[in-house]
Protein backbone atom coordinates (compact mmCIF):
# COMPACT_ATOMS: atom_id res chain seq x y z
CA UNK A 1 0.00 0.00 0.00
CA UNK A 2 1.81 2.98 -0.91
CA UNK A 3 1.71 6.65 0.60
CA UNK A 4 -1.19 7.96 -1.47
CA UNK A 5 -3.67 6.49 0.64
CA UNK A 6 -2.24 8.66 3.43
CA UNK A 7 -2.81 11.18 1.20
CA UNK A 8 -6.61 10.83 0.61
CA UNK A 9 -7.18 10.03 4.26
CA UNK A 10 -5.74 12.96 5.16
CA UNK A 11 -8.39 14.58 2.65
CA UNK A 12 -11.06 12.57 4.12
CA UNK A 13 -10.38 13.51 8.21
CA UNK A 14 -12.66 14.38 10.17
CA UNK A 15 -15.89 13.53 7.73
CA UNK A 16 -19.22 12.59 8.83
CA UNK A 17 -20.37 8.90 8.70
CA UNK A 18 -23.22 9.14 6.16
CA UNK A 19 -23.56 11.20 2.83
CA UNK A 20 -26.60 13.65 2.73
CA UNK A 21 -28.32 10.97 4.64
CA UNK A 22 -28.59 8.66 1.31
CA UNK A 23 -25.95 6.26 3.24
CA UNK A 24 -22.27 5.20 4.74
CA UNK A 25 -19.60 7.40 3.48
CA UNK A 26 -17.69 5.41 1.45
CA UNK A 27 -14.73 7.83 1.10
CA UNK A 28 -11.95 5.88 2.79
CA UNK A 29 -12.80 2.68 1.46
CA UNK A 30 -13.24 3.43 -1.84
CA UNK A 31 -9.91 5.30 -1.71
CA UNK A 32 -7.98 2.32 -0.38
CA UNK A 33 -9.54 0.29 -2.82
CA UNK A 34 -8.34 2.32 -5.88
CA UNK A 35 -4.53 1.98 -4.17
CA UNK A 36 -4.90 -2.05 -3.72
CA UNK A 37 -5.94 -1.36 -7.48
CA UNK A 38 -2.74 -0.04 -8.55
CA UNK A 39 -5.04 3.73 -9.31
CA UNK A 40 -2.33 6.07 -7.20
CA UNK A 41 -2.71 8.36 -9.75
CA UNK A 42 -6.64 9.13 -9.52
CA UNK A 43 -6.92 8.45 -5.83
CA UNK A 44 -6.15 11.86 -4.41
CA UNK A 45 -8.36 13.75 -7.14
CA UNK A 46 -11.22 11.25 -6.57
CA UNK A 47 -10.96 11.94 -2.79
CA UNK A 48 -10.92 15.78 -3.07
CA UNK A 49 -14.43 15.68 -5.33
CA UNK A 50 -15.77 12.88 -2.90
CA UNK A 51 -14.88 15.09 0.17
CA UNK A 52 -17.01 18.01 -1.30
CA UNK A 53 -19.83 15.55 -0.49
CA UNK A 54 -19.53 15.01 3.41
CA UNK A 55 -20.57 17.12 5.98
CA UNK A 56 -17.93 17.87 9.51
CA UNK A 57 -17.89 14.78 12.13
CA UNK A 58 -20.53 15.58 14.89
CA UNK A 59 -18.79 16.88 18.09
CA UNK A 60 -18.66 14.72 21.32
CA UNK A 61 -21.82 14.50 23.24
CA UNK A 62 -21.67 12.37 26.40
CA UNK A 63 -18.59 10.52 26.28
CA UNK A 64 -17.93 6.77 25.92
CA UNK A 65 -16.27 4.68 28.57
CA UNK A 66 -14.86 1.65 29.60
CA UNK A 67 -18.41 1.21 31.87
CA UNK A 68 -21.20 2.46 29.52
CA UNK A 69 -20.03 1.42 26.12
CA UNK A 70 -22.75 -1.05 26.04
CA UNK A 71 -25.48 1.29 26.58
CA UNK A 72 -23.82 3.33 23.74
CA UNK A 73 -24.08 0.66 21.14
CA UNK A 74 -26.24 1.56 18.16
CA UNK A 75 -26.25 5.13 19.26
CA UNK A 76 -25.84 6.54 15.95
CA UNK A 77 -26.50 9.99 17.03
CA UNK A 78 -23.49 9.57 19.88
CA UNK A 79 -20.86 8.47 16.18
CA UNK A 80 -18.72 11.69 17.77
CA UNK A 81 -18.46 9.95 21.24
CA UNK A 82 -17.49 6.71 19.32
CA UNK A 83 -14.85 8.21 17.71
CA UNK A 84 -13.44 10.32 20.70
CA UNK A 85 -13.79 6.43 22.22
CA UNK A 86 -11.42 4.57 20.34
CA UNK A 87 -9.10 7.68 19.74
CA UNK A 88 -8.38 7.25 23.00
CA UNK A 89 -8.23 3.61 23.11
CA UNK A 90 -5.73 3.70 19.84
CA UNK A 91 -3.83 6.56 22.02
CA UNK A 92 -2.80 3.64 25.19
CA UNK A 93 -3.01 0.67 23.09
CA UNK A 94 -1.54 -0.79 19.46
CA UNK A 95 -4.24 -1.13 17.14
CA UNK A 96 -3.51 -4.88 17.13
CA UNK A 97 -5.27 -5.08 20.95
CA UNK A 98 -7.67 -2.68 20.35
CA UNK A 99 -9.24 -4.32 16.87
CA UNK A 100 -8.68 -7.77 18.72
CA UNK A 101 -10.40 -6.86 21.95
CA UNK A 102 -13.78 -5.16 20.02
CA UNK A 103 -14.16 -7.01 16.93
CA UNK A 104 -15.71 -10.06 18.81
CA UNK A 105 -17.98 -7.68 20.65
CA UNK A 106 -18.83 -5.72 17.09
CA UNK A 107 -18.91 -9.02 14.80
CA UNK A 108 -22.91 -10.11 15.78
CA UNK A 109 -23.74 -7.02 14.75
CA UNK A 110 -22.53 -7.55 11.11
CA UNK A 111 -25.66 -6.12 9.27
CA UNK A 112 -24.46 -2.81 10.83
CA UNK A 113 -24.97 -0.21 8.11
CA UNK A 114 -25.41 -2.41 5.26
CA UNK A 115 -22.37 -4.09 6.30
CA UNK A 116 -20.54 -1.07 6.51
CA UNK A 117 -18.84 -1.27 10.08
CA UNK A 118 -16.89 -4.60 8.83
CA UNK A 119 -16.25 -3.20 5.48
CA UNK A 120 -14.62 -0.28 6.58
CA UNK A 121 -12.95 -2.21 9.09
CA UNK A 122 -11.75 -3.88 6.55
CA UNK A 123 -10.39 -1.69 4.35
CA UNK A 124 -8.78 0.12 7.17
CA UNK A 125 -6.86 -3.21 8.55
CA UNK A 126 -5.47 -3.76 4.85
CA UNK A 127 -3.94 -0.49 4.89
CA UNK A 128 -2.50 -1.02 8.03
CA UNK A 129 -0.62 -4.44 7.30
CA UNK A 130 1.18 -2.64 4.94
CA UNK A 131 2.53 0.37 6.76
CA UNK A 132 1.93 1.49 10.28
CA UNK A 133 1.07 5.39 10.15
CA UNK A 134 -1.01 7.61 12.16
CA UNK A 135 -3.24 8.88 9.53
CA UNK A 136 -4.38 4.70 9.21
CA UNK A 137 -4.43 4.07 12.70
CA UNK A 138 -6.82 6.78 13.29
CA UNK A 139 -8.96 5.46 10.00
CA UNK A 140 -9.06 2.35 12.18
CA UNK A 141 -10.71 4.13 15.02
CA UNK A 142 -13.39 5.83 13.16
CA UNK A 143 -14.44 2.69 11.38
CA UNK A 144 -15.01 1.00 14.67
CA UNK A 145 -16.82 3.49 15.66
CA UNK A 146 -18.78 3.34 12.60
CA UNK A 147 -19.53 0.09 13.42
CA UNK A 148 -20.31 0.63 17.07
CA UNK A 149 -22.57 3.74 16.54
CA UNK A 150 -24.70 1.93 13.86
CA UNK A 151 -24.70 -1.41 16.05
CA UNK A 152 -28.03 -3.22 14.66
CA UNK A 153 -28.12 -7.36 14.88
CA UNK A 154 -30.28 -9.64 13.15
CA UNK A 155 -32.81 -12.38 15.00
CA UNK A 156 -31.08 -15.46 15.88
CA UNK A 157 -26.90 -16.41 16.58
CA UNK A 158 -25.96 -17.91 12.94
CA UNK A 159 -24.65 -21.34 13.89
CA UNK A 160 -23.87 -23.39 10.59
CA UNK A 161 -25.10 -26.64 11.99
CA UNK A 162 -26.66 -27.49 8.55
CA UNK A 163 -25.20 -29.27 5.63
CA UNK A 164 -25.56 -27.41 2.65
CA UNK A 165 -22.04 -25.12 2.06
CA UNK A 166 -22.96 -21.43 1.54
CA UNK A 167 -23.36 -21.06 -1.69
CA UNK A 168 -26.54 -23.73 -2.02
CA UNK A 169 -28.18 -22.36 1.02
CA UNK A 170 -27.80 -18.75 -0.47
CA UNK A 171 -29.66 -20.20 -3.16
CA UNK A 172 -32.56 -22.01 -0.88
CA UNK A 173 -32.98 -19.12 1.28
CA UNK A 174 -36.55 -17.01 0.91
CA UNK A 175 -37.17 -14.67 -1.06
CA UNK A 176 -39.64 -12.55 0.95
CA UNK A 177 -40.69 -9.82 -1.27
CA UNK A 178 -39.67 -11.51 -4.78
CA UNK A 179 -42.10 -9.28 -6.79
CA UNK A 180 -42.65 -6.12 -4.33
CA UNK A 181 -42.08 -2.43 -3.95
CA UNK A 182 -39.57 -1.53 -1.21
CA UNK A 183 -40.52 1.64 -0.03
CA UNK A 184 -37.59 3.55 2.11
CA UNK A 185 -33.85 2.93 3.41
CA UNK A 186 -32.70 -0.70 2.76
CA UNK A 187 -32.31 -0.59 7.07
CA UNK A 188 -36.25 -0.31 7.59
CA UNK A 189 -36.74 -2.80 4.78
CA UNK A 190 -34.69 -5.35 6.11
CA UNK A 191 -36.15 -4.73 9.68
CA UNK A 192 -40.15 -4.97 8.51
CA UNK A 193 -38.73 -8.12 6.95
CA UNK A 194 -37.38 -9.49 9.80
CA UNK A 195 -39.97 -8.84 12.06
CA UNK A 196 -42.45 -10.40 9.54
CA UNK A 197 -40.08 -13.52 8.43
CA UNK A 198 -37.88 -13.79 11.60
CA UNK A 199 -38.38 -17.52 12.28
CA UNK A 200 -38.41 -19.28 8.78
CA UNK A 201 -34.99 -16.87 8.01
CA UNK A 202 -33.18 -18.19 11.13
CA UNK A 203 -34.39 -21.69 9.96
CA UNK A 204 -32.86 -20.77 6.23
CA UNK A 205 -30.18 -19.66 7.41
CA UNK A 206 -29.03 -22.42 9.76
CA UNK A 207 -29.30 -24.90 6.69
CA UNK A 208 -25.84 -23.96 6.45
CA UNK A 209 -22.77 -26.67 7.34
CA UNK A 210 -19.78 -25.58 9.08
CA UNK A 211 -16.99 -25.51 6.55
CA UNK A 212 -13.56 -26.93 6.77
CA UNK A 213 -11.99 -23.86 5.42
CA UNK A 214 -13.19 -20.26 5.96
CA UNK A 215 -11.06 -19.52 2.97
CA UNK A 216 -12.78 -21.84 0.50
CA UNK A 217 -16.48 -21.16 2.42
CA UNK A 218 -15.90 -17.17 1.35
CA UNK A 219 -15.26 -18.07 -2.37
CA UNK A 220 -18.52 -19.80 -2.54
CA UNK A 221 -20.17 -17.37 -1.08
CA UNK A 222 -18.78 -14.91 -2.62
CA UNK A 223 -19.75 -16.18 -6.23
CA UNK A 224 -23.02 -16.92 -4.95
CA UNK A 225 -23.43 -13.42 -4.27
CA UNK A 226 -21.94 -12.49 -7.72
CA UNK A 227 -24.59 -14.64 -9.18
CA UNK A 228 -27.48 -13.03 -7.64
CA UNK A 229 -26.65 -9.72 -8.31
CA UNK A 230 -26.53 -10.74 -11.89
CA UNK A 231 -29.89 -12.65 -11.46
CA UNK A 232 -31.50 -9.60 -10.34
CA UNK A 233 -29.41 -6.45 -11.29
CA UNK A 234 -32.26 -5.19 -13.37
CA UNK A 235 -33.93 -3.93 -10.28
CA UNK A 236 -31.52 -4.09 -7.34
CA UNK A 237 -28.23 -3.78 -8.40
CA UNK A 238 -27.07 -1.47 -5.04
CA UNK A 239 -27.96 -3.31 -2.15
CA UNK A 240 -27.12 -6.81 -3.84
CA UNK A 241 -23.89 -5.94 -4.92
CA UNK A 242 -22.74 -6.38 -1.02
CA UNK A 243 -23.83 -9.79 -1.23
CA UNK A 244 -19.83 -9.70 -2.47
CA UNK A 245 -18.34 -7.08 -0.47
CA UNK A 246 -19.17 -7.70 2.43
CA UNK A 247 -17.84 -11.26 2.28
CA UNK A 248 -14.49 -10.45 0.18
CA UNK A 249 -14.31 -7.56 3.46
CA UNK A 250 -13.58 -10.80 5.45
CA UNK A 251 -11.25 -11.94 3.42
CA UNK A 252 -8.92 -9.16 4.07
CA UNK A 253 -9.90 -8.93 7.71
CA UNK A 254 -9.14 -12.60 8.65
CA UNK A 255 -5.04 -12.50 9.09
CA UNK A 256 -6.34 -9.42 12.01
CA UNK A 257 -8.88 -11.95 13.92
CA UNK A 258 -7.83 -14.30 16.68
CA UNK A 259 -8.22 -17.85 14.93
CA UNK A 260 -10.83 -18.55 17.34
CA UNK A 261 -13.63 -16.08 15.55
CA UNK A 262 -13.00 -17.36 11.91
CA UNK A 263 -16.13 -18.83 12.22
CA UNK A 264 -18.09 -16.90 13.97
CA UNK A 265 -17.28 -14.24 11.47
CA UNK A 266 -18.46 -16.34 8.66
CA UNK A 267 -21.46 -17.39 10.20
CA UNK A 268 -22.41 -13.61 10.91
CA UNK A 269 -21.28 -12.71 7.52
CA UNK A 270 -23.40 -15.19 5.85
CA UNK A 271 -26.30 -14.42 7.87
CA UNK A 272 -26.28 -10.83 6.14
CA UNK A 273 -25.38 -11.76 2.83
CA UNK A 274 -28.68 -14.04 3.57
CA UNK A 275 -30.56 -11.32 5.14
CA UNK A 276 -30.04 -8.93 1.95
CA UNK A 277 -30.98 -11.99 -0.36
CA UNK A 278 -34.31 -12.32 1.87
CA UNK A 279 -35.38 -8.55 2.03
CA UNK A 280 -34.06 -7.47 -1.66
CA UNK A 281 -33.86 -10.55 -4.26
CA UNK A 282 -36.52 -11.30 -6.64
CA UNK A 283 -35.08 -14.29 -9.00
CA UNK A 284 -32.71 -17.09 -8.06
CA UNK A 285 -29.18 -16.57 -9.90
CA UNK A 286 -28.73 -18.44 -13.24
CA UNK A 287 -25.59 -19.16 -15.57
CA UNK A 288 -27.04 -16.67 -18.02
CA UNK A 289 -24.06 -13.94 -17.64
CA UNK A 290 -23.88 -11.15 -20.27
CA UNK A 291 -20.15 -11.79 -21.41
CA UNK A 292 -20.85 -9.23 -24.44
CA UNK A 293 -19.53 -6.64 -21.22
CA UNK A 294 -15.66 -6.26 -20.98
CA UNK A 295 -14.09 -8.85 -19.18
CA UNK A 296 -10.74 -8.17 -19.01
CA UNK A 297 -10.29 -6.74 -15.18
CA UNK A 298 -8.02 -3.66 -16.52
CA UNK A 299 -11.39 -2.64 -18.67
CA UNK A 300 -13.24 -3.20 -16.05
CA UNK A 301 -11.16 -0.52 -13.54
CA UNK A 302 -10.86 2.00 -16.20
CA UNK A 303 -14.93 1.54 -16.68
CA UNK A 304 -15.29 2.06 -13.30
CA UNK A 305 -13.47 4.82 -12.25
CA UNK A 306 -15.15 6.59 -15.13
CA UNK A 307 -18.09 6.31 -13.49
CA UNK A 308 -16.48 7.96 -10.10
CA UNK A 309 -18.78 6.13 -7.97
CA UNK A 310 -17.49 4.71 -4.79
CA UNK A 311 -19.43 1.51 -4.75
CA UNK A 312 -18.23 0.88 -8.40
CA UNK A 313 -14.66 1.58 -7.23
CA UNK A 314 -15.07 -1.08 -3.94
CA UNK A 315 -17.58 -3.37 -6.30
CA UNK A 316 -14.53 -3.69 -9.08
CA UNK A 317 -11.96 -4.40 -6.66
CA UNK A 318 -13.64 -6.87 -4.40
CA UNK A 319 -14.29 -8.96 -7.55
CA UNK A 320 -11.24 -9.03 -9.41
CA UNK A 321 -9.77 -9.84 -6.16
CA UNK A 322 -12.12 -12.42 -5.58
CA UNK A 323 -11.67 -13.68 -9.09
CA UNK A 324 -8.11 -13.97 -8.78
CA UNK A 325 -8.85 -16.74 -6.44
CA UNK A 326 -11.93 -18.26 -8.14
CA UNK A 327 -11.67 -17.95 -11.65
CA UNK A 328 -15.61 -17.94 -12.22
CA UNK A 329 -17.37 -15.69 -15.06
CA UNK A 330 -20.12 -14.43 -12.33
CA UNK A 331 -17.33 -11.78 -10.51
CA UNK A 332 -16.02 -9.51 -13.66
CA UNK A 333 -19.78 -9.69 -15.41
CA UNK A 334 -21.03 -8.67 -11.90
CA UNK A 335 -18.52 -5.57 -12.33
CA UNK A 336 -18.67 -4.64 -15.27
CA UNK A 337 -22.39 -4.79 -15.07
CA UNK A 338 -22.67 -2.38 -12.41
CA UNK A 339 -20.16 -0.28 -14.28
CA UNK A 340 -22.38 -0.36 -17.48
CA UNK A 341 -25.87 0.35 -15.54
CA UNK A 342 -24.21 3.73 -14.11
CA UNK A 343 -22.68 4.45 -17.56
CA UNK A 344 -26.36 4.54 -18.66
CA UNK A 345 -27.72 6.10 -16.14
CA UNK A 346 -25.88 9.39 -16.30
CA UNK A 347 -28.43 11.67 -17.45
CA UNK A 348 -30.93 10.03 -15.40
CA UNK A 349 -32.72 11.88 -12.60
CA UNK A 350 -32.47 10.80 -9.10
CA UNK A 351 -36.48 9.33 -9.50
CA UNK A 352 -35.18 7.18 -12.27
CA UNK A 353 -31.69 5.99 -10.73
CA UNK A 354 -33.91 5.72 -7.28
CA UNK A 355 -36.20 3.16 -9.25
CA UNK A 356 -33.79 1.21 -10.95
CA UNK A 357 -32.00 0.63 -7.60
CA UNK A 358 -28.91 2.75 -8.22
CA UNK A 359 -29.69 4.64 -5.35
CA UNK A 360 -31.66 5.55 -2.00
CA UNK A 361 -33.31 8.76 -1.07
Amino acid sequence: MKPMIDDALERLRGTGPEVADAGPNHGPMAAEALVAMGCDDVVVAWADRYRRQLEAIPPPRSPVTADNWAQAFGAIDRFGDWVAFFRAQLAEAPWQVVFGEWVGRLLPATPSAGAHGLIRTAHALRALADAETWLRVEELGVALAYWAAYYRKLPGTPRLTGTLDLGDALLRIPLFLSGQARPGMPRQVYLRVMQAHGAEFSHAVDAAAEPESVEDALSALTEAGARMYLANAARQPLVLLHTVTAPAALRMMLPHLPAGLHKMALAYVWQNVAATAAAYGDETPSEDYDLALPQEPSAIIERSIATDDPHALKFAEACIREHRRNPQPSYLAAAADWASRLHRARDWSAAERDAAGLEFR
